[in-house]
């Protein structure tokens, strides 16, 4: 009675061995792809940096606003961060590069992300510089080592880190230069000024400006300017017998580039009057050479005497 128990439990072995390898058995699973090709995903996007800090007498505020969209492969993203630098004098003390009490830097660089063993690489691929009198345009192409902690991505370089702030995870094209390629040298200029007299008062001066298009290689252009002066401590100001006084000059000119520059001639002038101008009612006229960059105009009077024009409508934040 034992021996078909034993033939049909040979038979099973039998079965089994001819089976092919794994049949009857749970599936082996196959490896899933590394960690980093999912977490890569999740760079794309939006993020954000901000910095402010104090030294010396001003105030700076660092912004940094990153894209990252998919690359040319699936282990690969491009990028590109726009980077704005504000300076402001905390005593309104002029800048002497622009002379304003505050200035404004901005660049725009390409970036490539890169997978590595321990996290990412991100590679600075070239730049753009806004130009502008307080910037001098040059630039280190930089890169840098970065891990993903959920929303926050941790940037190291030698001597610095830095994290940035994920604002969305949308696929977005990569931003644009945030000024124009060629600012126009159109339309309305300031200028303001604050200096003290020999007779140690203080004089505010502003001037407008406008500049019209003649042509290809000339201009017409406008100024009005105005002048207080006024006694610091509110004591009287003997040829004004007040504390303060103003008047207003108004000159017309005309320009004529000169290949990338341009040269201003003031043709006439209307003075304005008070007491305090009886001893100089005339006014010379001037020329000077001028240079635009971005939105700033560059005047170097006769005399060495420095002007810088910035656009009307570009207020202090």
């Amino acid at each position: 009675m034992t021996a078909p128990r034993f033939l049909g439990a040979v038979c099973l072995v039998l079965i089994a061995a001819c089976q092919p390898p794994g049949a009857g058995a749970p599936a082996a699973t196959r490896p899933g792809p590394p960690e980093r090709m999912f977490t890569l995903a999740k760079l794309v996007g939006s993020w954000r940096w901000m910095l402010r800090t104090a030294e010396a007498g001003t105030t700076r505020v660092e912004d940094e606003a990153w894209q990252f969209r998919p690359g040319a492969t699936p282990t690969e993203l491009v990028g590109r961060y726009v980077r704005t630098v504000e300076v402001h004098s905390d005593n309104r003390v002029p800048f002497a590069c622009n002379q304003r009490p505050w200035y404004r830097q901005r660049a725009v660089f390409d970036v490539r992300v890169e997978i590595t063993r321990t996290g990412f690489m991100i590679k600075e691929t070239g730049y753009r510089a806004e130009p502008g009198p307080c910037d001098h345009g040059f630039r280190h192409a930089g890169e840098y080592s970065a891990d993903l902690d959920g929303e926050r991505l941790r940037l190291r370089w030698p001597g610095g880190t830095q994290t940035l702030l994920q604002v969305d995870a949308k696929v977005a094209e990569l931003p644009e230069d945030p000024w124009p390629a060629k600012p126009s040298l159109y339309g309305p200029w300031r200028w303001d000024a604050t200096s003290y007299d020999d007779d140690g008062n203080v004089r505010d001066e502003t001037e407008w400006w406008e500049i019209i298009r003649r042509s290809e290689t000339r201009l017409d252009a406008t100024y009005r300017r105005r002048v207080t002066v006024r006694s610091p401590d509110g004591s009287k100001i003997a040829c004004a017998n007040a504390s303060s006084w103003s008047y207003d000059d108004a000159y017309v000119l005309d320009g004529q580039r000169e290949e990338e520059h341009w040269h201003f001639y003031e043709r006439a002038a209307d003075p304005g009057d008070h007491p305090c101008l009886r001893v100089t009612p005339h006014r010379a006229l001037d020329e000077a050479t001028a240079e635009q960059l971005g939105d700033a105009v560059l005047l170097e009077w006769r005399g060495k005497r420095k002007q810088i024009l910035y656009r009307a409508a570009s207020v202090a934040p």
